[in-house]
Formats: structure tokens, C-alpha cells, sequence
């Protein structure tokens, strides 16, 4: 399966899921209501890990500061934001530090 196909696939579960959500919040509020948000929950945290993993794979960064993962959003590919926690991840830092300066004597 390729990426293309794999993101397809995550976006069209994502919109099952809305809908999903929006059915249940029309159920009557009992034990069958709770169990229904239960599943809801555990299939939207699926969801946000195989969004992250795909992400991960196309190579965005990925915020880890809490869970599930959220992908990190750039304009610039330089500075990436968290748009859950406003977690930032400075790339220009990381690509400065890697640079071996050489021994002076």
C-alpha cells in the first residue's frame, strides 16, 4: 500500500468518525450512549496514531508532549507548532548544533 493511499484511507475513517460522533451525541443519554462514546474514544485515539504515523513517514514532525501524538503544522519547515499544546520545535536549532565546527589549537 502506498502513502497515498494510506492518508485516503485515514481521511475517509476521520469523516466516519465525525459522522459517528455526530450520531451519537443524538442518542438518549443511558448505558448504550456511554458505551457508544466509550468506542467512539478508543477508535479516534486509533485514528490520531495512524495520523501521526503517516505523518511521521512524510516526514513531519510529530509532537510527543502528550497522547495521542498530534502532527506539528510549518509554514516554513523551519519552525513547526503543536496545535493541541502550542508546542514548538525550532528545526533551525537542531540544524545549527549538527554542524561540527572545527578544533582550533
Amino acid at each position: 500500500m502506498d502513502i497515498d493511499t494510506l492518508s485516503k484511507g485515514i481521511g475517509l475513517f476521520s469523516s466516519a468518525l465525525a459522522a459517528l460522533k455526530q450520531a451519537i451525541s443524538l442518542l438518549p443519554d443511558n448505558a448504550h450512549k456511554a458505551d457508544a462514546e466509550a468506542a467512539y474514544e478508543r477508535a479516534y485515539r486509533e485514528l490520531k496514531i495512524a495520523e501521526a504515523e503517516t505523518a511521521n513517514k512524510l516526514k513531519y514532525e510529530i509532537c510527543r508532549a502528550h497522547f495521542p501524538p498530534e502532527v506539528m503544522l510549518s509554514k516554513d519547515d523551519k519552525i513547526w507548532v503543536c496545535p493541541i499544546c502550542d508546542n514548538k520545535k525550532d528545526k533551525r536549532v537542531f540544524a545549527q548544533s549538527s554542524i561540527s565546527k572545527p578544533n582550533s589549537l
